[in-house]
């Protein structure tokens, strides 16, 4: 199994709602088919993206997607968008592997327009069980130094980060700036791949 900021399947999206922090959900082997490379191994392509990472200083909790995230086996009603938002796009720049395409050493960034949920996860509500504080359009940027990370028993480690923003909706009609950061790494010596978190911060003002 190898360790990025990127899955190339599409996590189970609820996932992105949870309270722990979350990798980027795109939907990557079947954009495959829809993308393009060229003979400077520049990879670009559209795709969905779900993303979420909770401020390490409070319990305010943000996710950014472009598609609908359910609430267990049902429909989340009560926040978060209710039909898919246009894709986004990703640019990979790097070595492809002709044998081995997961192999390959890419440098991917992606930026677009998401659908961002703050929520408080300390105070029951009606979003994902937790209580709505505000919610609307942002954009989210995406940089990841290894699209496909690192793996166990290499000499390697990965880099990559989030930045959300946007002006979003309280439930009574307020409105607020959003501004979020999430920053991540990994190294492995050999062994097994060690994560840190190095910063995850939810703002609204």
């Amino acid at each position: 199994m190898r360790y990025s900021g990127i899955p190339l399947i599409l996590l189970l999206s609820m996932m992105a709602c949870e309270q722990q922090p979350v990798a980027p959900s795109v939907d990557g082997a079947p954009a495959f088919a829809k993308s393009s490379i060229d003979k400077n191994s520049v990879l670009r392509f559209q795709d969905h993206f779900a993303n979420s990472w909770t401020d390490a200083n409070s319990s305010l909790r943000a996710t950014h997607t472009t598609f609908p995230i359910p609430f267990g086996d049902e429909p989340e009603t009560d926040c978060g968008p209710q039909a898919d938002l246009a894709t986004i796009d990703f640019k990979q720049v790097g070595v492809v592997d002709p044998v081995d395409f997961f192999a390959s050493e890419l440098h991917l960034k992606a930026s677009g327009p998401v659908w961002v949920i703050v929520r408080d996860l300390d105070q029951a509500g009606d979003c994902y069980g937790v209580k709505l504080i505000a919610e609307g359009p942002g954009e989210i940027r995406y940089v990841d130094n290894d699209a496909f990370g690192v793996a166990p028993g290499e000499f390697a480690g990965n880099e990559w980060g989030f930045k959300g923003s946007g002006t979003l909706t309280t439930p009574d009609g307020r409105q607020l700036t959003y501004r979020g950061t999430a920053h991540y790494t990994v190294k492995v010596k050999g062994g097994e791949p060690e994560f840190t978190r190095i910063l995850e911060r939810v703002s609204l003002r």
